[in-house]
């Protein structure tokens, strides 16, 4: 074999090693609302669904040692300044292993009425958080009071899987900052997705990833919302898909802030078409059922020290925002 047959065969193999890696990725690209289609086809037809879900947050809390604790005194290494000589680099490294991972459990229900109506509810021993969203419309009540209503990216986890039209869907998508007229294909962990809303693998805007295999929500990424310029990554994973009756729900939901866990929705049960009261997202009538958190304490006792409802209302705001 002389030299020249040599060179094609090497140079034929390797066009075909790099189609075979690269191709996945340079098929053809199906348009936005196409896949929308597809995918709420896959979903499933219901009128309604009921889940009872485990909800656990995550935080990183300061870790302190017995010294600190019997002195007082906190060692955690201050913000790095200017004037610091001290590596951004090690900086960081020490504050890592200063913190530790707490978590905060919670049991929580879920309502969908599709295309129409939401309602979640999270519970723990010493609080309880409602969150319903109708016609466009939300409202928000933690431990008997209505709390002023701000944008939480974390709650839109829900309209991926709440409507189930394209019209309704591709609206709401936009709404998000979601181009859907924007479709490439994507790879994540192993797994090729239709990317609706950005190019991939460009992040840094706001998008929605459908598994290209099972045509099922992959990942919801926001940022800014509602006019909002927000520097942060939230991240949505849909995962574990589980089928019920005629209809597919993801039985585990992960919540990432900059790419670290934060949150985890882990569903427990389900039940299909289930039967809800309209009073449940009837926001008018909460309203009147409900009182309007106070903006200051009323008391002589609580303007010193705010009540421990109040305490409570600002933690769980603290919690899920």
């Amino acid at each position: 074999m002389n030299v020249k047959i040599k060179k094609s065969l090497i140079i034929s193999g390797s066009i075909a090693i790099l189609f075979f890696f690269v191709s996945p990725l340079q098929a053809y690209v199906l348009q936005g609302r196409h896949v929308l289609d597809l995918m709420i086809e896959k979903l499933g037809p219901a009128e309604s669904l009921f889940v009872s879900e485990r909800l656990v947050f995550y935080r990183m809390a300061a870790a302190v040692n017995e010294q600190d604790a019997a002195t007082g005194q906190n060692t955690l290494p201050a913000e790095n300044t200017a004037g610091d000589d001290t590596p951004a680099t090690l900086q960081v490294e020490t504050d890592q292993e200063a913190l530790e991972l707490q978590t905060l459990e919670f049991e929580g229900t879920l309502r969908y009425v599709f295309s129409r109506a939401f309602r979640s509810d999270a519970r723990s021993p010493n609080s309880e958080r409602i969150h319903i969203a109708v016609g466009g419309r939300t409202l928000t009540i933690i431990d008997n009071n209505i709390v002023p209503d701000a944008a939480n990216r974390f709650d839109l986890y829900k309209d991926v899987l709440l409507y189930r039209s394209r019209e309704a869907l591709a609206e709401r998508l936009l709404q998000l900052g979601v181009d859907t007229s924007i479709s490439s294909l994507g790879r994540f962990e192993g797994k090729i997705a239709f990317v609706l809303g950005a190019k991939y693998p460009d992040e840094t805007v706001n998008q929605l990833w459908v598994d290209k295999d099972t045509l099922l929500p992959l990942r919801l990424i926001i940022r800014g919302v509602y006019g909002a310029d927000n520097s942060d990554k939230v991240e949505i994973r849909y995962l574990i898909w589980w089928k019920i009756g005629e209809i597919q729900y993801p039985s585990k939901i992960e919540f990432y802030q900059d790419d670290n866990l934060v949150r985890l929705s882990q569903a427990n049960s389900f039940e299909e078409n289930a039967m809800f009261s309209e009073e449940l997202f009837d926001i008018e009538h909460l309203k009147m059922v409900y009182p309007q958190a106070p903006l200051q304490p009323i008391s002589p006792v609580a303007a010193e020290e705010p009540s421990e409802v109040q305490k409570t209302i600002e933690d769980f705001k603290r919690i899920f925002e």
